[in-house]
């Protein structure tokens, strides 16, 4: 019954091919323009660690004066203070903790060299490797003791090892950067998550990769360059702002194991600064907070304020287009009621005329789908080739394909309802005199 179904709609569309074609060209333009946006914002919030990000957690503090002015997109509390991070490393009831921020330095002429250049990356505790699943190729991570005695080390990334005339085999080898030299004890694999979590997230979110990974206590000890942004809310100009208490520049990470393990943490953050207001480094108490990985992405408005507008835009455009396709298929199952009504009188079920009806929706709905696929492709073609950071992170995976087909067979199926129903609402009698 159904292949039956489906011949006499493939029929009557051949019969009125310019009706249908219009019926398709709008469904995919509309499904289309709206999968090209969704595939945009899809990228753009896109779990960067998968498999750990549901354990990861962004301890957020509030030391600021009750007067300082909170500017948006400027929060100094989105960062952590160096002697904030070290008490919560030293402390806290975490399997894992993590204090980094970003550096670059200027890669020396030396062998393998012959012209300086400029290389990105973190400053870090020495957990970043275990707790991120950062991969090496070669060698190791710097060990807690190296750490503490502020051993010049450097763990390399294979793209910069390359680039420094270091094979994965020849750890050990000296390399200068920022006009220090530092010794080589690890290569890494390439580690570029998307967006960028673990960086200052009110710079850069989807741009740039990290080319070195160096001990963290040796960024004040060498005065080496911070890109991370430094908020001071402090009126002294003396003395290395860096390991000022009222300056904030850390982005800090925990991993919890379980709602017990982020209990506990919690509690411990309470007490804390809870402590801090009591010698009167904080002035009020403020309960601190603890937004898992995604809830601090959410927080942090990732997707840009014009790619949401894009996207509502396409949805209305697709909701007006799905309302200028019910009309237009209301019009047509209309001018079928003499055929339908005769249908109806020889014995014909509401169900098998709304079947049939459906069908052909449903053939529109189909072809609306491959339009719409060739449209979605296209649309995220051009966005690929915009200068924006998140262009080239978008791609329509065989999961958005599959939802852009879906989607288009729905709507159109949707659409048809409606009219299909109203088709049949008439009595049988009088839908045959009207069509006489």
């Amino acid at each position: 019954m159904i292949a039956y179904y489906f011949s006499l709609a493939y029929r009557r569309l051949l019969a009125t091919k310019g009706m249908s074609i219009a019926l398709m060209l709008a469904l995919g333009l509309g499904v289309g323009a709206s999968m090209t946006m969704l595939t945009v914002v899809d990228a753009m919030t896109w779990d960067p660690l998968p498999g750990r990000s549901t354990h990861l957690f962004h301890p957020i503090l509030d030391p600021l004066p009750a007067s300082y002015p909170v500017r948006a997109g400027r929060d100094p509390r989105m960062a952590m203070a160096w002697p904030d991070a070290q008490a919560l490393l030293k402390l806290g009831p975490a399997s894992h903790q993590v204090a980094l921020a970003s550096g670059r330095l200027l890669v020396d002429s030396q062998m393998g060299v012959p012209r300086p250049f400029h290389a990105r990356g973190q400053y870090a505790t020495a957990s970043v490797f275990e707790m991120f699943g950062i991969a090496l190729v070669a060698g190791r991570p710097w060990t807690q003791g190296e750490q503490e005695r502020r051993a010049r080390v450097v763990v390399l990334s294979r793209s910069l090892a390359a680039r420094v005339g270091l094979g994965e085999r020849q750890v050990g080898n000296t390399v200068r950067l920022g006009g220090r030299s530092f010794t080589v004890i690890g290569i890494a694999e390439e580690w570029k998550p998307r967006p960028r979590f673990h960086t200052d997230l009110q710079q850069d979110v989807f741009k740039g990769s990290e080319e070195f990974f160096i001990p963290l206590g040796l960024t004040m000890d060498l005065d080496l360059e911070v890109t991370s942004s430094l908020f001071s809310w402090s009126d002294a100009g003396t003395g290395n702002r860096l390991e000022d208490p009222r300056s904030s520049w850390l982005q800090h990470w925990v991993e919890l194991g379980d709602d017990t393990q982020k209990t506990a943490y919690m509690r411990f953050l309470e007490h804390y600064v809870q402590a801090q207001v009591n010698v009167g480094r904080f002035e009020r108490y403020v309960t601190p907070r603890l937004p898992s990985l995604h809830e601090y992405l959410n927080e942090q408005q990732i997707v840009p304020d014009e790619v949401r507008l894009q996207l509502a835009l396409c949805i209305a455009f697709l909701a007006v287009c799905l309302l200028n396709m019910s009309a237009l298929i209301l019009a047509r199952f209309l001018g079928r009621s003499h055929e339908i009504a005769i249908r109806r009188a020889l014995g014909a079920r509401r169900i098998d005329i709304v079947g049939q009806l459906l069908s052909e929706a449903a053939i529109i709905g189909g072809c609306g789908g491959l339009i719409g696929l060739l449209v979605a492709q296209l649309g995220t073609a051009l966005v690929r080739r915009q200068p924006e950071d998140y262009a080239a992170l978008v791609h329509l995976h065989p999961g958005l394909m599959m939802a852009t087909f879906v989607l288009a067979l729905v709507s159109s199926l949707l659409a048809a309802l409606p009219p299909a129903l109203r088709t049949l609402s008439g009595r049988v009698a009088m839908q045959i005199s009207v069509a006489e």
